[in-house]
């Protein structure tokens, strides 16, 4: 095909007047405004001269204003954001403590165009103490705590990375006196958090390496140290490599010098363990260690003061119970009058002292005849007393069948024989009913099942020591747990219960009380930290 000039031309010229009818109308957005002038204000709730940081809720009041902003983001520092567009917002944070935030706040325009601004705000958040915590210290709202002299380890130290007082523990009363005259009092506040305030009767008991941390120098010992008056504590989850075996994970800090009971430089402390009878603290002190104390409460050393540690055994020394303190009963004895069906023994499989206690065993076996062994320990012959007050700490055995006993016999038994000689059972319990202590009197006329007693229900008997005591004298027979009373007999001079009586700690198995094995059943031990009179 060929072309001519005017032909070419004439398409050109077509071509543009095409292109032009077929163009688009442009639209236009305005102009791209950034915000200007921002501001942020961030009010913390509850700020006042005792109270710098807010009243410990977490709770503040932000508010960001721009010129020309439609919306706000902001961030609030603690890993949480939102858009705001009215750029007010009342935010609370979580995390206990007192902490700085950095709070960022963008101011959005037309356009997507932003301005920033940032602000640091410092906050203090109460941590939510555990209700049982909070009970178990300050009781109805106040309970004064004091050092628990008569307990190995209320004052004790051991490595950092431990959680008991593996280096040293002190024997009772062997610290300083004026650690003994302190009163520690806890007191629960309006918004459920906790106050201490120490009186140290003008004297502390610092540890040496400490000395200088409290502005005084010298080796262990006591110093005029002011504790300060009362102070609010500050609890949180515990920092620690504790775990909820060896510790309730709740930590408390003590402002100004720290001081609790005994000075060791530290400041924070973590709640090993806690009942209302007994408390364990744990502290990192200046020297890089952990020292432990152990406190009780003030109430509970009534019955114990007015009377004088006598006899002990502590149990200290690894290897058979001791033999001038402790012989055994041997065999099966027909069930020992009680249908009872293990075999009692004097091997070390089953009594044996190691790690300062002393370990009853009872063990499903095939022996002389019987499917299960024990021991049982009694003290005929090598000590007895006549009335006082017994205080037995130990750890009872779990299992079906079991029924651990921690009692006495009147040490005339050998002549007048059972129940004439009487029979006082400080504490028993049976595992088919676990928890429920039982203390029970037996004399002419009240025995076996017609017994006179009583019963009171713990927690933890299995798996945590509590002390079982009894307060003897020729009017009254008072059977205690953790120093609580739950059963009170009338004695008097016509009754066997006003000469010499002897221990017996023992495990049996099955038998009237004891009741029905679990299949299951291999072995359980009872624990005896110390056995101690006083008079």
């Amino acid at each position: 095909m060929k072309y001519t000039i005017k032909s070419i031309t004439a398409f050109l010229i077509a071509s543009a007047l095409g292109l032009t009818a077929c163009k688009q109308t442009e639209f236009g957005f305005g102009d791209i405004i950034t915000p200007s002038n921002l501001t942020i204000v961030a009010d913390v709730i509850g700020v006042d001269a005792n109270n710098p940081n807010g009243n410990g809720t977490g709770s503040v009041n932000i508010a960001a204003q721009a010129g020309q902003a439609l919306s706000y983001k902001i961030d609030f520092g603690d890993g949480n954001s939102q858009m705001v567009p009215s750029g007010k917002v009342a935010y609370r944070y979580a995390n206990p403590g007192t902490n700085e935030y950095v709070v960022s706040v963008n101011a959005i325009g037309t356009g997507g165009a932003m301005t920033t601004l940032s602000k640091k705000v410092k906050v203090f958040v109460a941590f939510e103490i555990p209700s049982n915590i909070l009970t178990a210290m300050t009781g109805a709202g106040s309970k004064v705590w004091i050092t628990d002299n008569e307990a190995i380890g209320h004052v004790g130290v051991g490595p950092s990375d431990g959680f008991t007082p593996s280096w040293y523990a002190a024997e009772p009363n062997q610290r300083p006196a004026c650690l003994y005259d302190d009163e520690i009092t806890f007191a629960k506040t309006a918004n459920n958090q906790i106050t201490l305030n120490v009186d140290n009767k003008g004297q502390s008991s610092l540890i040496g390496a400490a000395t200088s941390f409290y502005g005084v120098s010298g080796p262990d010992g006591c110093y005029d140290i002011s504790t300060g008056g009362t102070k609010e504590l500050t609890f949180s989850p515990a920092t620690s490599a504790s775990t909820s075996s060896n510790s309730t994970r709740v930590q408390f800090r003590v402002p100004g010098n720290g001081m609790v009971n005994f000075g060791t430089g530290g400041t924070s402390y973590e709640i090993l363990a806690l009942s209302e009878n007994s408390m364990t603290l744990r502290s990192i002190g200046s020297d890089g260690n952990a020292w432990y104390m152990k406190l009780k409460p003030k109430s509970a050393t009534t019955p114990v003061t007015e009377k004088k540690l006598v006899w002990a055994d502590e149990f200290n020394t690894d290897g058979a119970p001791n033999p001038a303190v402790w012989g055994y009963d041997l065999g099966s004895n027909n069930g020992w009058g009680n249908n009872e069906v293990q075999n009692y023994t004097n091997r070390a499989d089953n009594a044996v002292v190691q790690g300062g206690v002393l370990k009853i065993t009872a063990k499903k076996e095939s022996y002389q005849g019987s499917n299960y062994t024990s021991a049982r320990l009694l003290s005929l012959n090598k000590y007895s007393f006549t009335y006082g007050r017994v205080d037995i700490r130990a750890k009872l055995p779990a299992g079906g069948g079991t029924w651990p006993a921690l009692w006495m016999l009147g040490s005339n038994i050998q002549t007048v024989g059972w129940p004439a000689c009487g029979e006082i059972d400080i504490m028993e319990m049976v595992g088919n009913k676990p928890n429920v202590i039982l203390g029970t009197l037996h004399y002419p006329g009240r025995s076996g099942g017609n017994a006179d007693g009583g019963s009171t229900t713990i927690t933890n008997a299995t798996t945590e020591f509590h002390i079982y005591s009894v307060d003897w004298s020729a009017s009254s027979i008072k059977f205690y747990v953790d120093n609580k009373l739950f059963y009170t007999f009338a004695n008097n001079s016509t009754l066997p219960f006003n000469k010499d009586f002897f221990f017996i700690m023992n495990i049996a198995m099955g038998g009237n009380l004891g009741g029905t094995i679990d299949p299951a059943f291999t072995s359980a031990t009872m624990e005896v930290d110390y056995i101690r009179v006083y008079q």
